[in-house]
């Protein structure tokens, strides 16, 4: 992440292709998306599974004491994060990995035959810069 805003969240994560965005021009909510907010909120088929960082289990904190000293919104990511993501097709789970957590989200079991899924990012009307690294 090469930029994020200190106020606001971002989310990165997996959809269907082609799904339209609601009427914030996000995706986050669609039945086939699945992801994290940087504030620690995770999504599941477009669910919440998670609320915010408070709700998420101590051992996906994987550095306490960074996680501890970043801003409320910016607990999952924050700017300077390589964020790693990966999707496994096999094990219907996607994977979110950076300096502070990881954490797993099941896919469920709908969207086990889905053979192609795109990258999702979405954020608020602040500057944000994210460079995709593959």
């Amino acid at each position: 992440m090469l930029q994020k805003s200190s106020v606001g969240k971002l989310f990165v994560g997996v959809s269907a292709p082609g799904i339209p965005p609601d009427s914030y021009g996000a995706t986050d909510e669609d039945p086939s998306s699945y992801g994290m907010w940087s504030n620690g909120e995770a999504r599941a088929a477009g669910q919440e599974v998670i609320g915010d960082y408070l709700q998420l289990p101590a051992a996906s904190v994987t550095d306490t004491y960074m996680f501890n000293q970043r801003e409320v919104d910016d607990k999952v990511f924050a700017e300077g994060d390589t964020v790693l993501m990966v999707l496994d097709c096999t094990a219907h789970t996607l994977r979110l990995t950076s300096a502070a957590v990881q954490y797993v989200i099941d896919i469920q079991q709908q969207h086990h035959h889905q053979a192609e899924w795109v990258l999702n990012v979405n954020f608020g009307d602040y500057d944000q810069q994210v460079k995709l690294l593959c």
